[in-house]
C-alpha cells in the first residue's frame, strides 16, 4: 500500500528533473512576466521583490520611493492592463544584461495590438539594467514616453 503512495512522487519528482533549464533570455522574459503580473495585480510589493536593494533611476530615487510611487499609482487606478514587447536583450555578462521594451499601458484589456488605438493606452519605452544575484533583480531603469508605432 505504502508504494502505491510513492509512485505519484515518484512520477513528480523525475518529472521535476527532466525539465529544461531556462536559458538566460528565458529567465529575462520570465522576469518581465512576472513585473507584468505584478503591476496588473497591483502588488508593489510583489513589484519591489523584483528590484535590488541598491537600485537606483534617472531621477536618482530608490527602491523605496519606487515602491511608494506604484502602490501611489495602484491606489488611483483601479485596472491595469498592460501589453509588452521586449526589443532586445543584451548580456553584458551572465550576471548583468541590458534589457529595451516597449510597454502600453491602458485601463481596459489589451486583447492586441490592433486594439491600442481605440484604447487610448499610454506607451513607454523602458532601458533596463538587470542583475542576478540568484535572481534577476532591477538595478537601474531610464524611461520616456513612446508612440504607439514603437508597439509594432
Amino acid at each position: 500500500m505504502k508504494t502505491l503512495r510513492l509512485i505519484p512522487l515518484l512520477f513528480i519528482l523525475l518529472t521535476a528533473c527532466s525539465e529544461e533549464k531556462q536559458t538566460p533570455e528565458d529567465e529575462i522574459k520570465q522576469y518581465i512576466a512576472s513585473a507584468k503580473q505584478a503591476a496588473e495585480n497591483r502588488s508593489s510589493g510583489d513589484l519591489a521583490d523584483l528590484i535590488s536593494e541598491q537600485y537606483r533611476d534617472q531621477r536618482n530615487w530608490d527602491k523605496k520611493q519606487i515602491k511608494n510611487m506604484a502602490r501611489a499609482y495602484f491606489l488611483t487606478h483601479q485596472n491595469i492592463y498592460l501589453l509588452t514587447k521586449i526589443d532586445s536583450i543584451d548580456f553584458q555578462n551572465e550576471n548583468s544584461a541590458f534589457v529595451v521594451l516597449h510597454v502600453a499601458m491602458a485601463g481596459t484589456a489589451i486583447t492586441d495590438l490592433s486594439a491600442i488605438n481605440n484604447l487610448r493606452a499610454r506607451v513607454y519605452k523602458f532601458e533596463l539594467q538587470l542583475i542576478k544575484n540568484d535572481v534577476w533583480l532591477l538595478q537601474q531603469a531610464k524611461w520616456k514616453n513612446a508612440n504607439i508605432n514603437d508597439m509594432f
